[in-house]
């Protein structure tokens, strides 16, 4: 078998379905990993979200991060795509349903990922819009702050 029949096929489809889906959740635990930094403000009060705007600015301005960005980019693009691709295949080669339908042996989430994976693709591009296109493109809410001689610029939202 050809690495071309291994992707091609409907088990490689869902291995990069797979690959992607854990890339993104990895992304998540990141993302939500220095978004809670922001407590550390609960801890120590005069703390003032200094280790936020510090680790926010590590990821804005690092160049591998950049880099990595571009690909979470192309494997959410890539992760839609073969989720739809794999369920019109799938539609396609069961033209009728099966006579029973088995409900016990699955949960409500699994049977409803196109709906799910849909809801949380409208919140990720209004999340892009009011928070990564105003910092990268607008400069909306920026403001700049100074940290031992180091300015960052950090949003205000």
């Amino acid at each position: 078998m050809t690495w071309k029949q291994v992707f091609t096929s409907s088990v490689g489809k869902k291995l990069v379905m797979g690959l992607t889906g854990i890339s993104l959740v990895l992304f998540l635990v990141v993302h939500a990993g220095i978004n809670a930094c922001i407590f550390a403000d609960l801890v120590n009060p005069e703390e003032n979200g200094e280790m936020f705007n510090k680790a926010a600015h590590f990821m804005g301005s690092t160049v591998l991060i950049r880099i990595v960005e571009v690909g979470l980019f192309a494997g959410i693009l890539l992760h839609i795509a073969q989720g739809y691709l794999l369920t019109l295949e799938n539609q396609k080669k069961r033209t009728v349903g099966y006579a029973v339908t088995y409900k016990d042996g699955s949960k409500w989430y699994s049977r409803s990922m196109g709906l799910l994976g849909t809801l949380i693709l409208i919140f990720l591009i209004l999340h892009l819009y009011h928070f990564w296109t105003s910092a990268r493109f607008t400069g909306r809410g920026l403001v700049e702050v100074e940290y031992n001689g180091v300015k960052m610029h950090i949003c205000l939202h």
